[in-house]
C-alpha cells in the first residue's frame, strides 16, 4: 500500500467515531445516546426533559472527608443530609487528580489524553524558546456540556473560583455568564443566591421561562486549608506546635485570594521537611475547611428549597479530585492513589426520587455528561451537528432511575504533564477493574532508570483499600499484570485513533498504513479492498 495519503469522507469519519470504545467496538457504546434498558418509561414518568440543572463542584474534596462516604468525623452534616436525598455513587473516580484536566473530562465526557487539557505550567514556548505560561484549550471539535445545553435552549451560568478553570482552557464555551473570581465559598454562595433569583424569576412578558444550567465551584477546601478562626478552634487541636502552626497564623488574617496566593510561597515553602506531625495537623485544618464549606452550603441549599429548585431540578454534587496527606509520600494531588481519585458523586433527582440509594459499582466523572443528557433528552448530534458527539463515559440512568447497579467496566485515570517546553515529564495511567487497581508509569521505572520509581503497581482494593501492599512486589509474573497491560495498550490505541479521526474530520489526511491499522482495530466500518 505504500505511504500514500487518503482523505476520508466526513460521514465515514463520524461513523468511525461512533464505533470507538475503550473496551471493544462490539461492546455497548458508552454515552452514544443509547437508552439504558427500561430507563425510558421512568424518565417519562419523572418528565426530566428541560429540567433545571445545578452542578456543584467542591474542589479537592476527597470522598472520605464526608461522613456519608466513610469519613470518621462529623464535619459534613449538610452534605450528609443531601446524600440521604440523593443517589450516592460510593466508588466514583476522577479521571485525573488535577483541576483543569479533571473538570474538562467532566465537561466533555472525554479522558484527559483525549481532550489534552493540562493544568497551567510555566515553561518554554516550543516555537520561540521564551518563557511563558503553557495553556492549551479543549479542541473545538469536542462539545462541552455547557455548549450542548446552550444549543438546546438552556440559559447557562458558571460561577467559579477561577484558577485552572480559566478562560484560556475553553471553560467558558457555552456559558452565557462565566465568572473566575477567586473569592471563596462565602462569596460564591452570595453570587449563587443572586443568580438563583435571576434564573427562577418569571419572565416579564408572562411567557415560559427557559430551562437553565448553573455550574457552581469553590476552592475553599483546597490548600492552604486556612478557615476562619472559630472553625480552626473547633476542629484543630493543640497537640501540634511545630513551625507550620505559625505559618497558618501568618496566613489567617489574609482574605481568601491572599491566602490562596500564599500557598506556594509560604504554606508549602518548607514542605521538604514536613512529616507525620504536619500531615496530622493539615488533616485537621482540611476538616475545618470541609465543615466551613458545609455550613455555607446550608445557605445555598435553603435558598434552593425556598425557590422550589430542589423539587424541580437535577442537582449534582461532586469533586474534581481528592487530596493526599503523605499517605503515599507526597502532598496535595499529583498521584493516582485512592485518596486523590475517589471523590464524592451524589445526584439528587427532582422530588428526591430514589433518595438514599447507594451504588457500589465503580463509576467515573466522565459518566455525568451522558447521564445528564439522556435524562434531559438532549441529543448532541441534533443540537450541535457540526461537533463530534462521541462521549467516552457511560450513562448511569438505570442506576439513577431504577437503583440498578451499572455494568462493571475498566475505568481509567491519568497524571499527564508531558507537553513540549514544560518543566515536567510525567505520564502515569491507573486502571480500576474487577476490584483491582493497576498503575503504570509510562516514562520511569524501566530497566536502567535510576529514579527509584516502580514501572507497575497492582493493588487488591477489596483487601487493601489503602494501597499498602503492591502485589507486583510479591509476584512480578502475576498473570493479571498482562491483562492490565492489554487494557493499557487498548486505551492508548483508542486515544491515538480518536485523535487521528478528529484530524481527518477537520480535513486532514491519513497514510495507507494508518488506514489499515484503523481497519484492523475495528475503528472504521467501510474498509474495502
Amino acid at each position: 500500500m505504500g505511504g500514500a495519503l487518503r482523505r476520508l469522507p466526513r460521514a465515514l469519519v463520524l461513523g468511525a467515531l461512533l464505533c470507538v470504545t475503550v473496551v471493544a467496538c462490539g461492546d455497548p457504546a458508552p454515552g452514544s445516546g443509547d437508552t439504558d434498558p427500561g430507563a425510558g418509561s421512568d424518565a417519562g414518568t419523572l418528565d426530566l426533559a428541560r429540567r433545571p440543572v445545578v452542578l456543584i463542584s467542591l474542589d479537592t474534596c476527597r470522598a472520605d472527608a464526608l461522613s456519608s462516604q466513610g469519613g470518621t468525623h462529623s464535619v459534613s452534616p449538610v452534605l450528609d443530609a443531601f446524600a440521604a436525598e440523593s443517589i450516592v455513587f460510593e466508588h466514583a473516580r476522577a479521571q485525573t487528580p488535577h483541576t483543569a484536566s479533571s473538570h474538562m473530562s467532566l465537561f466533555t465526557s472525554q479522558y484527559a489524553s483525549r481532550h489534552r487539557v493540562q493544568n497551567v505550567q510555566h515553561g518554554k514556548d516550543p516555537a520561540t524558546g521564551r518563557q511563558r505560561p503553557l495553556i492549551e484549550a479543549v479542541p473545538e471539535a469536542l462539545p462541552t456540556l455547557a455548549e450542548v445545553l446552550q444549543a438546546a435552549g438552556y440559559r447557562t451560568v458558571g460561577l467559579t473560583d477561577g484558577g485552572n478553570l480559566n478562560r484560556a482552557h475553553g471553560f467558558p464555551r457555552g456559558f452565557d455568564e462565566y465568572t473566575t473570581e477567586l473569592s471563596g465559598v462565602e462569596a460564591q454562595v452570595a453570587d449563587g443566591l443572586e443568580w438563583l433569583d435571576t434564573l427562577t424569576a418569571a419572565p416579564a412578558d408572562g411567557g415560559q421561562a427557559p430551562p437553565w444550567f448553573l455550574f457552581w465551584h469553590t476552592y475553599e477546601i483546597h490548600a492552604p486549608y486556612v478557615s476562619p478562626a472559630d472553625y480552626l478552634e473547633e476542629w484543630v487541636g493543640d497537640d501540634y506546635q511545630g513551625p507550620l502552626r505559625k505559618v497558618v497564623a501568618d496566613i489567617a488574617p489574609l482574605d481568601f485570594k491572599g491566602r490562596f496566593g500564599a500557598m506556594r510561597t509560604t504554606f508549602w515553602a518548607d514542605k521538604a521537611n514536613y512529616g507525620a506531625d504536619e500531615a496530622a495537623y493539615m488533616r485537621e485544618l482540611y476538616d475545618a475547611g470541609v465543615n466551613y464549606t458545609d455550613d455555607h452550603l446550608a445557605t445555598l441549599f435553603a435558598a434552593m428549597r425556598e425557590r422550589g429548585v430542589f423539587d424541580e431540578a437535577i442537582v449534582i454534587l461532586l469533586s474534581d479530585h481528592g487530596e493526599e496527606f503523605a499517605e503515599h509520600g507526597k502532598w496535595q494531588h499529583d498521584q493516582l492513589y485512592e485518596e486523590e481519585l475517589r471523590v464524592p458523586l451524589m445526584i439528587r433527582l427532582p422530588g428526591g426520587r430514589n433518595g438514599g440509594t447507594r451504588i457500589s459499582t465503580p463509576v467515573a466523572l466522565i459518566d455525568v455528561m451522558p447521564s445528564l443528557l439522556q435524562m434531559l433528552e438532549v441529543d448532541i448530534s441534533k443540537v450541535l451537528p457540526d461537533k463530534l458527539d462521541r462521549m467516552q463515559g457511560e450513562s448511569l440512568v438505570s442506576a439513577l432511575l431504577e437503583a440498578r447497579e451499572p455494568r462493571p467496566r475498566p475505568i481509567y485515570s491519568e497524571v499527564r504533564n508531558d507537553r513540549k517546553g514544560g518543566p515536567l515529564f510525567d505520564w502515569q495511567i491507573a486502571i480500576h477493574h474487577n476490584g483491582l487497581k493497576f498503575i503504570i508509569d509510562e516514562y520511569r521505572g524501566r530497566p536502567g532508570d535510576t529514579s527509584g520509581w516502580r514501572a507497575h503497581q497492582l493493588y487488591d482494593l477489596a483487601a487493601d483499600p489503602d494501597e499498602r501492599h503492591d502485589l507486583v512486589k510479591k509476584d512480578e509474573n502475576d498473570p493479571r499484570i498482562a491483562r492490565f497491560m492489554e487494557l493499557r495498550d487498548r486505551y492508548k490505541l483508542d486515544i491515538e485513533a480518536l485523535a487521528t479521526l478528529e484530524a481527518l474530520d477537520s480535513g486532514g489526511e491519513i497514510s495507507e498504513a494508518m488506514m489499515l491499522q484503523l481497519c484492523e482495530l475495528g475503528y472504521l466500518d467501510d474498509c474495502g479492498d
